[in-house]
């Protein structure tokens, strides 16, 4: 479903600042995978989602989802085939449209929009069933403004609105690193029971080495742009914190403490 192959990114080229974030990154995803991705600071994490959003333009390599190159694409072009929830809640939402008006969006992502209700009767009802999935009791509360949800709130709307038009492939970049940690447990649910039901093939950049340890069925850690472990579902069921913190020292020789994990 997702296949990156030799992908290659530099930041400021030829200067005092130059930094490697993507040396050669080769990685593929079968349909239904969810791949958990851990690493130090500066590691290519969220580079690696950027690339594949179409954020930034890698230098070299190639990008697939589903059979299909998308390499040279702009953003807004792998919208309809890629759904997106960021680190900050006020990033996936529109604040001063409401609930109804952002899933209204989100439904028609990637589709060419027209003049025309942007919420008619039969959406309304469609959108009050898909949000007691949520719940969080936002089925009654439509038409209040997005700005004025809790953090937990809109960011459990967001991971609902990425996955609103089906997209092919679903990345979460760190999406409960800025939630307290009873919302962070709540939204981390939510991930798993929608991805499960899905069958969406998910790529999660995660802070939390349990979190990446508890979902998803692979687990990738990176460092200095370069993929550096690949665990198989039978060895991530087997891995604890501290053997992730072990195997980081065993590869690449140097210490990886918990407050490094946690940048």
């Amino acid at each position: 479903m997702l296949n990156i192959t030799n992908v290659s990114k530099t930041f400021f080229p030829g200067t005092v600042n130059e930094r490697k974030a993507l040396v050669n990154v080769s990685l593929e995803l079968r349909p239904g995978d969810f791949v958990t991705v851990i690493g130090s600071n500066g590691a290519g994490k969220s580079t690696i989602l950027n690339t594949i959003a179409g954020r930034i333009q890698q230098d070299s390599g190639r990008v697939e989802i589903d059979g299909k190159e998308i390499t040279k694409q702009k953003e807004f072009q792998r919208a309809a085939r890629i759904g997106r929830v960021f680190q900050d809640p006020m990033a996936g939402t529109a604040p001063n449209l409401t609930v109804e008006e952002n899933l209204s969006l989100a439904d028609r992502r990637g589709a060419f929009r027209g003049l025309a209700r942007a919420v008619s009767g039969s959406k309304r009802d469609r959108f009050a069933e898909e949000l007691k999935v949520l719940e969080l009791g936002l089925e009654n509360r439509m038409k209040t403004k997005v700005g004025l949800l809790s953090g937990g709130q809109r960011q459990a709307l967001s991971l609902l609105m990425a996955t609103f038009s089906n997209p092919k492939v679903l990345l979460l970049d760190e999406h409960t690193a800025a939630l307290d940690p009873q919302r962070a447990e709540l939204v981390t649910r939510l991930t798993n029971q929608v991805v499960r039901a899905q069958g969406l093939t998910t790529l999660m950049v995660t802070h939390n080495m349990n979190q990446a340890l508890e979902v998803g069925n692979r687990l990738i850690m990176m460092h200095e742009g370069r993929i550096i472990l690949d665990a198989t579902p039978g060895e991530k069921k087997q891995m604890t914190p501290e053997d992730l913190l072990r195997r980081f020292s065993q590869l690449k020789g140097a210490a990886l403490d918990d407050k490094t994990m946690l940048q």
